[in-house]
């Protein structure tokens, strides 16, 4: 009983004070800047992924050469 008394009392001070709608403004922004964060997490890992971002990101370190690279891609088309 007495959490609601409280909540009321917040509530009431912020509605009175104008920061309830700033408080809401800043919440949606936070939402939508975490759904935005989240959806580029996910598309950067399904590019990394890819067998042939990988195949190049190989052959660019140096680790196979250009004729592995050049037969591995073949097999991959």
């Amino acid at each position: 009983m007495i959490n609601l008394i409280l909540a009321a009392i917040v509530f009431y001070y912020l509605l009175r004070t104008g920061d309830l709608f700033r408080l809401f403004k800043m919440t949606r922004k936070l939402i939508v800047d975490l759904m935005y964060s989240f959806k580029k997490q996910k598309q950067e890992s399904l590019q990394k992924d890819a067998p042939s971002e990988a195949l190049k990101l190989r052959y660019v370190k140096g680790e196979i050469s250009q004729s592995e690279y050049e037969m591995i891609s073949k097999n991959l088309l």
